[in-house]
């Protein structure tokens, strides 16, 4: 160790790097990556902290208190780690060594804390056993004392004499003053931080920074003749009672123990190891190989207890493992040779020349062990009590130390402290948990308070009556047990107080028997005995010394006379009782409990605990439960009791498959398993009591509630008094008139709820039945069923029988037609205050929604499809299931890994009803938009001049930008440790050969990609030649068609439509795509390359129906167009962007030889030769969509032939101007004809905004329409109209009214336009934007009629508003407008303008 308080900060690394590669595997990223970033950060944090050795925390109890907040999803837990010298520093989930001041950031499931201690700090003088001041967890401040004082005791006197004793006082007890320990009259022993009093000799040790030396003098010793003189009695009364714990505990009781006490272990390893006992490691033994060599004898002295694997033996001190022992080996030996810095080892060095002296000083029995004491204190002074004692009293007193050490031996037997848990669970006995600490609060009767303690404080508290209450299996009687294990192995001084300590089951004793008659029957055994007179004689003598531990209390009525008095008048023993007792019982003896303990549930790391030592064979195994935790946050309380770790210790144990699955609902069904067996006798009345628990589960589940009250339980037929009904269920009686039941948890709830309507839907009594359907109809959405009640369908599958299952998959794949609850989404709020991960679900399924309906649709129909698939297949029913299924993949477009179900390889002519499947390949390059919005619009804008109180209404370009960055970084970084996942085609499908039918349509998203690696590229192979027809849609992905050439001329045939934007084809590629025969559709878009040899040679591909070329800066694209281009007869679709500089006529002719022309869209800026094209567009009479973008011709010309358009449904022309009256009420007249119109976008020009208002009301012929635009036409007379079609019942069907950049609209119009809109049922989205000179700044009567408005367009999703000042007092308005309307989850405001300068403030 460094200079004591300084300490050198290396650079270190905690990763293990040699598991990296398996690590990444599993989580699917590229860990090495994660680790050096990881590592870099942990650095930084590392140097910003405070080194030095911390005195504060050398007591492994404060550690230990350090973690009361710590993340209980971790693996190590705050036992091994404040026992390895760790105290949580609360900087992220840094622990640091109090001693070297090592920090640790992260936790290794193969690495204990103490290894990795040794590994990074070995020089670590804690880790070497050098006395630093460690306090174990379980230490007393109370020592033995000195036989003789150095110097003698006569010197003492005096205060400066005691004082010089001090010289050589240690540096970590400097916290505490010599000088005043020597004015309260102790004396320096020279051993750690060792002071005794001169006086009364009592002794101390463990100071600590804030210690009152004179209080602890009066405390332990208040009989001291020195204190007495210095101190009164009313001062050393108030010392006493003002000390925290120990009430009633004097130092005589530790001195005078006869605990047979272990030696003393300051060790970093495992220093409270119950197997420091040498009884408890050669019990361990019983199953050693008898054929091994090696006697169990000299295992045990080398401090070795057996794993109970092959012959694999394990130090209790430093965890070193030895196995395959030969003739001739010796323990000893080989212990010393492989584990040389084992502190076992050094203290047994050091303890050699200290046995001689203790064996000198103290009388040991004969059959004691040379390696314990007798820690009877001083025996003289033990023999000289026994001689005052008359002779009945002498028996007692015989007799009472006689039953305590037939009380240790019984508690340190395998009997004892292995108790199977039923037969589901009998892989795992209590003394596999013996070494968990439960998480307990304690709970003062008479006060509201809770306080969180750890084991120490409680057993520090120990005193009068005290509960201790828990669910079933919530590990009550493991706590007990260990009380009385830790007592009886001397390994905890903090019980050394307690002469006698009974453990006693209430469960199997009778009113009828005496105290003497149960502690024979269930404590001694055979020969064991102990009169009823001596007993009581114990009792009376000893009081406090006494503790009960009264395991599985079911009331008072049922308890014999004597324990009945001792809880009930306790203040006649005076002894000490905890009672475990059942969260539902505690109200029976509230009165007479001064505390109550209660276990929480058991955190997450005790389980990890528990796995890492049972398969500690197979790490990977629990590796993998962490991973899946990971991934299924809502999932990591379903461990929250003991019990349930044994019920899953077990499942991996009978069933090997159990580990890949880590599903929640074994551990429920290992539960009810457990609950079965052990209530064999009682079958009926406990499947009753899950059948009304069920009922009741199931109605709150349906109704969000998971606390239910007397009359819940009544209403349900649930019994609240019946035993079997606290199995399911706890009682809270925070409000004592009104109790609260809950089910054990709330994914326990919709399990019993799950096997309660798989109940009612296998009855044969048409009421169940039809109660059954009710509730399965109550999920009459597809986002409920794949979302809100997954978990709750998930388990109802586990349970599904034959008639049940063809139901459910029904209903289920019926759901996907339910288009209304997609648009109309909104979550359960209690549901996932309970599940948080349910609600980032719902979250990005809701967000999906609105980027791409198509593609949400998608994903829930998948999700669908797979829960359905799990029921028709859990309950053997796919024949029965399959009509339903085959008419739900009618016309689908699902991903392609669902070919990876089993369905799909069982009934693989399923696969030709599908429309299509998807498949997306993603990479890692990032493309930036950052630029686009904002490089010319703000050029030749000056920055507004506003009031203060609306500068709100703006953000500055250069805080979006850094914001989008640290997105961007993000994204990035995300995607760089993420290897490119290969699609899945490993399953299902996949698995057959040949394949008898093909994938009808296969769609290719490939994304920031560049060239397909090989796996990739074989990937693409199988999957292309098992397809009938693939379409390409490639973004920011250049070269990527080349590295697939291999793959696309295996199946060039079938490749029909490739889009392509941002990026630049290769010459290669160019010539690749001109080999597709089949190619019907080309899409080259956002890209300032003219692939001009693809485009030289279009004729080529004679099947072609879609043109799309928008390029960028490049004008004539018609001229690189070739001459046979009109030769393509098959055209449905031209989109062109070109200029001024192209040969229209050209134009012109290509139509004329489309006769099946769909859609057109032109964008230019030329006006010369329109009436060619517009006289050769009126021929083509299927055209559905029209769209002119730029300036591309005279409104006259196409307004003549707007009429012709009978089948249109598209119209946009919001980039053209109509300046005549003339013209604009020809447009106007001939928009009436256009029946079938769903979107018009309505041109700009004087003329229009003349005849605007008749615009609105030719609209009101078209009953189709869905979106409505006008730009820079509408004034305050034109905007009312639309409120006033509206409301007059035109335009049921929009969804969305654009009428921004409407300058001319005064902020009257807009109010009474807001006033007087109503009756727009569809209407999703409305925008009312201003530029920035045309700011509005409105009053407030101006704000409540928007937001009236607002309120009566019950569907509206999007609100847009830029440029209107809004200050706090009007978005206040807005916003709770927003909370009170039916889309409050959904609508999104959007009233902030990024620009990229600051506005100017006014004075």
């Amino acid at each position: 160790m460094a200079e004591h308080g300084e300490s050198s900060e290396d650079r270190i690394s905690e990763i293990d790097y040699e598991f990296l590669p398996e690590l990444s595997a599993l989580l699917g990223v590229d860990a090495f990556q994660v680790a050096k970033s990881q590592e870099e950060e942990e650095h930084k944090e590392r140097m910003k902290m405070k080194k030095g050795f911390n005195s504060q925390m050398r007591s492994e109890a404060k550690r230990l208190k350090t973690f009361e907040t710590y993340d209980t999803f971790r693996s190590w837990t705050p036992q091994e780690m404040a026992a390895a010298g760790f105290y949580h520093t609360g900087v992220r989930l840094g622990v640091q060594c109090f001693c070297c001041s090592l920090i640790l950031f992260g936790n290794s499931l193969r690495k204990l804390p103490i290894e990795r201690h040794k590994k990074l700090r070995p020089e670590c003088e804690f880790l070497q056993g050098k006395d630093v001041g460690n306090i174990g967890k379980y230490d007393i401040r109370v020592k033995r004392p000195e036989k003789m004082l150095r110097g003698g005791k006569a010197r003492y006197h005096e205060e400066e004499a005691r004082l010089e004793s001090f010289e050589d006082w240690p540096f970590y007890a400097h916290g505490t003053s010599p000088r005043v320990l020597s004015a309260a009259g102790f004396v320096f022993t020279g051993k750690r931080d060792t002071v005794q009093c001169f006086s009364c000799g009592g002794s101390l040790g463990n100071w600590e920074e804030g210690d009152d030396p004179w209080k602890e003098h009066a405390k332990w010793f208040p009989k001291c003749e020195f204190l007495q003189s210095k101190k009164s009695s009313e001062e050393i009364a108030q010392y006493i009672q003002s000390y925290e714990g120990f009430v009633h505990v004097t130092g005589e009781h530790f001195v005078k123990s006869w605990v047979r006490r272990e030696l003393p272990m300051v060790s970093a390893y495992c220093n409270d190891s119950v197997f420091a006992n040498e009884e408890l490691r050669m019990d361990m033994f019983k199953d050693w190989p008898q054929e091994s060599p090696v006697g169990v004898e000299a295992l045990v002295r080398a401090g070795f207890f057996y794993t109970g694997k092959k012959d694999i033996v394990r130090c209790f001190s430093c965890g070193g493992c030895l196995e395959k022992w030969a003739e001739g080996d010796d323990p000893m030996e080989d212990h010393i040779k492989f584990f040389p810095e084992c502190v076992f080892l050094q203290t047994l060095k050091s303890s050699a020349e200290v046995i001689p002296t203790l064996q000198s000083q103290y009388a040991l029995p004969e059959a004691t062990e040379t390696t314990r004491e007798s820690n009877h204190g001083d025996a003289a002074a033990v023999h000289s009590t026994v001689v005052d004692l008359g002779r009945s009293e002498a028996q007692w007193f015989q007799e009472a130390r006689s039953l305590s050490e037939q009380l240790r031996d019984n508690y340190t037997k395998a009997t004892f402290r292995h108790m199977n848990l039923p037969e589901v669970c009998s892989s795992l006995g209590t003394d596999h948990l013996l070494s968990c600490d439960v998480s307990i609060i304690s709970k003062h009767i008479s006060q509201p308070v809770q306080e969180a303690l750890t084991i120490p404080e409680v057993f520090s508290n120990l005193n009068s009556v005290m509960c201790v209450e828990g669910e079933t299996g919530s590990g009550k009687t493991t706590f007990l047990k260990r009380i009385a294990f830790l007592w009886a192995s001397g390994c905890c001084p903090l019980l050394y107080r307690f002469q006698l300590v009974f453990y006693l089951s209430l469960s199997s004793i009778t009113p009828d028997q005496g105290l003497a008659n149960i502690i024979c029957a269930q404590l001694l055994g055979a020969g064991g005995c102990i009169s009823e007179v001596c007993l009581s004689s114990s009792i009376q003598q000893l009081q406090h010394q006494v503790l009960f531990l009264l395991d599985d209390y079911s009331g008072l009525a049922s308890l014999p006379q004597a324990l009945h008095t001792l809880i009930t008048k306790n203040y006649l023993s005076r002894t000490c009782l905890l009672i475990a007792v059942h969260t539902n019982r505690v109200r029976d003896i509230r009165l007479y409990l001064g505390t109550s303990l209660e276990i929480q549930e058991f955190p997450f790391y005790n389980t990890v605990s528990v796995l890492r030592k049972f398969f500690s064979h197979d790490i990977i195994c629990v590796e993998k439960l962490i991973i899946y935790f990971i991934d299924n946050k809502d999932l990591q309380g379903v461990y929250k009791t003991p019990l349930f770790v044994a019920a899953v210790c077990t499942d991996w144990i009978q069933n090997a498959s159990a580990q890949d699955k880590f599903q929640d609902v074994t551990l429920f069904q290992s539960y009810m398993q457990y609950l079965s067996l052990k209530y064999k006798a009682t079958a009926e009345p406990l499947q009753a009591t899950v059948s009304s628990c069920g009922q009741l589960a199931l109605t709150g589940l349906f109704s969000s509630c998971f606390e239910f009250n007397s009359d819940d339980l009544a209403e349900a037929g649930v019994d609240e008094d019946e035993k079997l009904t606290t199995l399911l269920m706890s009682k809270f009686t925070a409000q004592r008139l009104r109790p609260v039941y809950r089910f054990l948890g709330p994914l326990f709830q919709e399990f019993l709820a799950a096997v309660r309507l798989t109940e009612l839907l296998s009855s044969d009594r048409q009421e169940d039945q039809d109660l059954g359907l009710y509730y399965l109809r109550q999920i009459d959405s597809p986002l409920k069923a794949i979302n809100s009640f997954n978990i709750f369908l998930y388990y109802v599958s586990s349970h599904s029988s034959s008639k049940a299952a063809p139901t459910v998959v029904s209903h289920l794949l019926q759901l996907v037609d339910e288009k209304e609850s997609l648009e109309n989404m909104s979550e359960n709020e209690d549901y996932m205050k309970l599940h948080p991960q349910t609600f980032l679900w719902f979250q990005f399924v809701r967000g999906l929604w609105l980027v791409s309906p198509e593609s949400s649709s998608s994903f829930v129909s998948e999700h669908l499809l797979r829960l359905a698939l799990i029921f028709a297949y859990e309950s053997n029913t796919v024949a029965e299931c399959s009509p339903f299924i085959l008419q739900f993949l009618r016309g689908k477009t699902l991903a392609l890994r669902v070919l990876n179900l089993q369905y799909f390889r069982d009934h693989p002519e399923s696969l030709l009803l599908l429309r299509s499947l998807k498949v997306s390949i993603n990479g890692n390059k990032m493309s930036s938009y950052v630029d686009y919005s904002f490089k010319t619009y703000f050029e030749n804008l000056q920055p507004p001049a506003i009031d203060e109180e609306y500068t709100s209404a703006f953000e500055h370009i250069s805080e979006w930008r850094r914001n989008f960055a640290q997105d961007e970084e993000i994204i990035k970084n995300y995607e760089n440790i993420r290897p490119r996942a290969l699609p899945d085609i490993s399953e299902g499908y996949w698995k057959l050969s040949p394949k008898p039918c093909k994938i009808p349509k296969l769609e290719v998203q490939v994304n920031n990609t560049d060239a397909a690696d090989q796996a990739l590229l074989q990937v693409l192979m199988e999957v292309f030649s098992a397809s009938q027809s693939i379409e390409f849609r490639l973004f920011n992905s250049s070269g990527f068609l080349e590295s697939i050439c291999p793959a696309l001329e295996l199946s060039k045939a079938s490749v029909t439509k490739c889009s392509m934007s941002r990026l630049e084809l290769s010459r290669a590629e160019q010539e690749l795509l001109l080999t597709l025969p089949a190619l019907q559709s080309l899409e080259v878009s956002e890209t300032n390359q003219l692939p001009e040899q693809l485009f030289h040679n279009l004729h080529k591909f004679l099947g072609l129906k879609e043109l799309c070329v928008r390029l960028d800066g490049k004008p004539n694209v018609l001229s690189v167009l070739p001459r046979e281009f009109p030769n393509l007869l098959h055209m449905e679709k031209l989109s062109i962007q070109t200029s001024t500089e192209s040969d229209l006529s050209k134009l012109v002719k290509f139509i004329q030889n489309f006769p099946n022309l769909h859609v057109f869209h032109l964008k230019c800026d030329f006006l010369s030769n329109c009436e060619s094209l517009m006289a050769v567009l009126a021929s083509c009479k299927k055209l559905r969509e029209i769209e002119f973008s730029g300036r591309c011709f005279e409104a006259m010309t196409f307004v003549n032939i707007l009429p012709n358009f009978v089948s249109l449904k598209i119209l946009n022309l919001k980039d053209q101007q109509f300046p005549d009256k003339e013209t604009s009420e020809k447009f106007a007249q001939a928009l009436g004809s256009l029946r079938n119109l769903e979107e018009l976008l309505v041109p700009t020009g004087d003329g229009i905004h003349q005849v605007a208002k008749l615009i609105v009301r030719q609209c009101l012929q078209l009953p189709c329409l869905r979106v409505l635009t006008f730009h820079d036409i509408l004034d305050d007379d034109s905007v009312i109209e639309i409120a006033r079609a509206a409301t007059s019942g035109g335009f049921q069907k929009l969804e969305n009214l654009d009428i921004s950049m409407n300058h001319k609209i005064t902020e009257e119009g807009y109010r009474n336009f807001f006033q007087a809109l109503d009756n727009l049922p569809n209407l999703q989205e409305l925008n009312i934007c201003r530029n920035i000179p045309g700011r509005i700044q409105v009053q407030a009567t101006t704000v409540k009629a928007l937001g009236q408005c607002v309120s009566r367009l019950p569907s509206l999703i999007r609100l847009h508003m830029l440029s209107w000042l809004l200050d706090e007092e009007d978005m206040k308005v807005i916003n709770d407008v927003k909370e009170r309307h039916p889309q409050s989850k959904r609508l999104i405001i959007f009233w902030k303008l990024i620009v990229p300068f600051s506005p100017v403030i006014l004075e």
